[in-house]
């Protein structure tokens, strides 16, 4: 063996430094805890967004937590505009994290206009939010880390909604026994007096 040369065994990997993925573009993946981290920052900050501008705008008063009788005119104004900016900007952010999950399963983005027909749009959404992504890189580029911030907000995503669904489930099932709710097939019933 030439001296000069080193087997790979002893020698040390040479790593390529990845380059910086910005995860608001529509190039990369995002892996599941990714998706659903942004997914739900993404809510949050619009969430936030639009409370804020209803509060500015006079639309919303949290004292009576009720809108108040000038919406529809703040709507056609400039609130209108604010609005339809918050609109667009969670559409297309939302559109950016739907591809990067289609990415990172090695698929194209263009997959995301199956999210237009109904019914097929929930099978769809369980396919982003439970189908595993491609273990190292594929033709979208390099599997991405998610940051541990996005694992924790991720977690933090899953533990609340499954919280929710049990807490909703729950408060149903006592109205629905105390007599407050009434139960769809009383529904039934008295819609249905002709019969």
């Amino acid at each position: 063996m030439n001296p000069n040369q080193s087997s790979n065994f002893f020698s040390r990997q040479q790593t390529q430094a990845q380059p910086p993925d910005n995860p608001l573009s529509l190039s990369g993946r995002f892996g599941r805890l990714s998706y659903i981290a942004w997914y739900g920052f993404l809510n949050l900050i619009a969430f936030f967004a639009v409370i804020a501008l209803s509060l500015t705008l006079g639309i919303f008063n949290l004292s009576t937590q009720s809108l108040d009788s000038h919406f529809i005119d703040t709507l056609t104004g400039l609130g209108g505009l604010g609005f339809l900016i918050i609109s667009i900007l969670y559409i297309y952010f939302n559109i950016v994290i739907q591809i990067r999950r289609f990415h990172d399963m090695n698929h194209s983005g263009w997959l995301i206009l199956l999210l237009i027909l109904p019914l097929v749009n929930l099978f769809v959404f369980f396919y982003l939010l439970l189908g595993s992504g491609t273990q190292g890189p594929n033709q979208y580029g390099p599997q991405r880390i998610s940051a541990v911030w996005e694992k924790i907000l991720a977690w933090l995503m899953i533990i609340v909604t499954i919280l929710s669904v049990l807490g909703t489930g729950s408060i149903v099932s006592y109205m629905m026994g105390s007599g407050q709710l009434e139960t769809p097939t009383e529904i039934l019933e008295k819609s249905t007096d002709y019969f």
